[in-house]
């Protein structure tokens, strides 16, 4: 009987979620350490902040808590934002249940002023922390609390085994969209080499196997591929389809990570319109708009992809007919020119049953804690803007209604 392959995230850290609540303690002493003295690893393919803020605190032109108080201005990525704001509440109420795990710079590894542990573990514990502090809020522990600026957190070494666990726990969750994965590919690759590869989170070589590439720029130093295939256990097909992902343009990645595109669904677009930027751009918002539409995305995903698959050929069949259809993107939204309507429909509708379901009992003490509650200032602010935008929605109605009976 052949042996079984064992690779390194089976053999040295089974059975470990460096984000989960419920993980293993770290190795290592824990102790309290300031917010300030450590920072998100720059190396990590996960990114939970936008770029340009994730960017500002790598290089120390933000503060963990400017960065978090311009999220929460920007408006941006606010699903993450909203999941990160449940872990504050949880431990605000409970206290951190398990510390994070940091790791002193290796040699040569610059570090902002002041700050000298990176994270291995626990990022998302970081931000909460940095959110409670932002907030005014405090770690609950005991019956008084105490200051988030300080966090609890175990110093690990930092040798390659460690570093190549954080980026096969993250490599391997369901959750991460295509493009962290390909960078995380490329940033293993370089741990198990045993040499720097942070930058690969900006800008990833684009060969797909360079192998048998002799004009790539990729040092020849690196590991072939097939060991990083090996060590995650994946095939080097599936690992080719996720690499080809950094293929398309900066601004398409950025769609893909917006909204957690699986490699599975852009798949056709990844392959067939390679050399295509504008066309990337229009698949990608269309597909977007049908998540959007489909409540039942993840229950839907073959679906989705065949329906991406007959998107991509009709739009290349309709750059082979300029003269039919000038505006590619204008003619991709037109495969759909109803979901939004159709969407803000549904939401509108739900929102109302919502609010015809509530007691009146229920709705005063609503309207107490909206009032009372300084947390829950920005949700006033948020209706006050979302009746404004209602008001001016219903002005244009009125008009083009107007226009209508005029006619």
């Amino acid at each position: 009987m052949a042996k079984k392959k064992t690779g390194l995230s089976s053999t040295l850290f089974r059975g470990i979620d460096p984000y989960a609540q419920d993980e293993e303690q770290p190795a290592g002493d824990v102790e309290r350490l300031p917010v300030t003295a450590i920072r998100p690893d720059p190396g990590q393919p996960r990114r939970l902040l936008p770029a340009f803020l994730a960017e500002g605190v790598a290089t120390g032109r933000l503060s963990p808590v400017e960065a978090m108080r311009r999220w929460l201005e920007s408006g941006e990525l606010p699903a993450a934002l909203e999941a990160l704001q449940q872990l504050a509440g949880s431990i605000e109420r409970h206290g951190l249940i398990n510390p994070i795990s940091v790791r002193r710079p290796r040699e040569g590894e610059a570090l902002p002023d002041g700050v000298r542990y990176l994270i291995v573990t626990g990022e998302r514990r970081y931000w909460a922390h940095v959110l409670l502090a932002v907030s005014g809020r405090r770690v609950g522990q005991g019956e008084t609390g105490h200051d988030p600026e300080m966090i609890r957190a175990a110093v690990v070494d930092g040798g390659i085994s460690v570093r190549a666990h954080q980026l096969i726990e993250n490599i391997m969750r369901e959750d991460i969209n295509a493009v962290e994965k390909a960078r995380g590919l490329w940033a293993l690759r370089y741990e198990i080499s045993g040499l720097s590869g942070e930058w690969v989170n900006d800008s990833s070589p684009s060969q797909e196997d360079d192998e048998v590439n002799d004009s790539s720029p990729v040092p020849r130093e690196l590991v072939p591929w097939n060991r990083v295939s090996e060590e995650l256990g994946i095939s080097k097909r599936y690992r080719i389809f996720l690499t080809q992902v950094l293929t398309l343009s900066p601004e398409a990645q950025a769609i893909v990570q917006e909204h957690g595109l699986a490699e599975t669904t852009i798949r056709p677009i990844v392959q067939k319109l390679r050399d295509e930027p504008e066309l990337q751009l229009a698949a990608l918002q269309q597909l977007v708009a049908w998540q959007m539409d489909n409540e039942a995305f993840d229950g839907q995903r073959r679906s989705i992809t065949r329906g991406v698959e007959e998107l991509v050929e009709r739009l290349l069949q309709q750059k082979e007919r300029p003269a039919t259809t000038p505006d590619v993107q204008q003619a991709a939204a037109a495969l759909d020119a109803e979901a939004q309507t159709r969407r803000f429909r549904r939401r509108i509708r739900g929102a109302i049953r919502f609010l015809h379901g509530l007691p009146r009992p229920e709705r005063a003490l609503l309207a107490r804690d909206l009032a009372l509650d300084t947390n829950y200032a920005d949700v006033v602010d948020d209706m006050h803007a979302l009746r404004d935008q209602i008001d001016e929605l219903l002005q244009r109605v009125d008009e083009y209604r107007a226009e209508e009976h005029s006619a």
